[in-house]
């Protein structure tokens, strides 16, 4: 019995060690739980989630540098969350200051795009919900102005949770993207019409001066030099041009004379350095000569059949040849012509 009584306060002191485990266990439990709801445990959750967007990919319908350009932009999410913002960062150059309006979308609800910079774009979802991982995200975005330097580039993509910047993925870069200069192989055959040139896509500042040449004579020194010296009894110049190579077949001038009596004047190419003017009435006191010498590549003669008339092939004598040819005696002062060219006032 003795023995009995004094384990007693052994095994009661047992049982209240095991009843403290108990308790301390179960406000530990009590406790996570609470934490796991705090407002604080929300906070780091996100940023503790933070993942990286797969699948990042930038497709510009151009890719020539300044010009402006529609943009698909794709991306898959990492992380399930509820995506109220997402932020585009464009490498300095891109210019995104007028991409403000979607044009197409998918994965992601309706949303407006706002440009806080002019690298920046940020896409912010009306009614945000809960986009799960693995989603893919399409934005169009057009009127973006691509990087005024060639190079292969990047764009940062990060999804957010709320308006301040809790990340739910990213930021991610994406693939590199080409952005290139313009060459000659970029312009495709047949592509520069007229109509481009009528409606200014092309001006004059964009046509090399090896195709085309334009030139202004007056009626004073450098004009007289050159060989245009109207005196209201002349009706035929020799024009001196450094410009005019003498190949006849690939080039040609075209000219108008400003007068204050009505004259038509055409020309016709010669030797080299020189072409010819001829007028049906002489040119008045003052008259200016305008001129465009165009370098034309090169073609292919049309020949005659074997009926043509003899006349057809006879080349006319309204327009004399201006060479060293017997014609030259229709202008007999071009031997005294100095060809020297000077510089003066709308004359390169």
């Amino acid at each position: 019995m003795k023995s009995i009584k004094g384990a007693d306060p052994g095994r009661k002191k047992k049982d209240a060690s095991k009843s403290i485990f108990k308790t301390s266990f179960t406000l530990l439990i009590i406790v996570f739980a609470f934490t796991m709801s705090s407002p604080f445990f929300q906070m780091v959750k996100p940023a503790e989630a933070a993942g990286t967007l797969t699948n990042v990919s930038i497709l510009p319908t151009s890719n020539m540098v300044n010009e402006r350009a529609t943009y698909d932009i794709f991306f898959k999410t990492a992380t399930t969350g509820t995506i109220k913002t997402i932020h585009m960062t464009f490498p300095t150059g891109f210019d995104v200051s007028s991409a403000t309006k979607l044009i197409e979308r998918s994965g992601i609800g309706a949303g407006i795009l706002s440009a806080p910079s002019s690298t920046t774009l940020i896409y912010t979802v009306n009614s945000p919900v809960i986009v799960p991982a693995g989603t893919t995200i399409r934005l169009e975005i057009g009127r973006i102005v691509n990087s005024n330097t060639a190079g292969n580039f990047k764009v940062s993509i990060a999804t957010e949770r709320t308006t301040t910047p809790i990340i739910i993925d990213g930021p991610t870069l994406s693939t590199f993207f080409p952005i290139k200069d313009i060459g000659t192989n970029d312009i495709g055959a047949n592509s520069v019409t007229s109509s481009k040139i009528a409606d200014n896509s092309i001006i004059g500042d964009d046509i090399s001066t090896s195709f085309t040449i334009r030139k202004t004579l007056h009626d004073d020194t450098a004009g007289h030099t050159h060989g245009w010296n109207p005196d209201i009894s002349t009706t035929a110049f020799a024009i001196s041009d450094s410009d005019i190579s003498g190949a006849s077949s690939s080039e040609f001038v075209s000219v108008s004379v400003r007068s204050g009596n009505p004259v038509f004047c055409a020309a016709a190419t010669g030797d080299a350095g020189l072409f010819g003017v001829y007028c049906d009435s002489p040119p008045g006191n003052s008259a200016e000569l305008d001129y465009i010498i165009t370098k034309l590549p090169a073609h292919d003669d049309v020949t005659l059949s074997l009926s043509a008339s003899s006349s057809e092939s006879t080349p006319s004598s309204a327009f004399p040849l201006l060479s060293s040819s017997p014609h030259t005696s229709a202008l007999p002062d071009i031997a005294s012509i100095n060809r020297k060219d000077q510089t003066a006032s709308e004359f390169p």
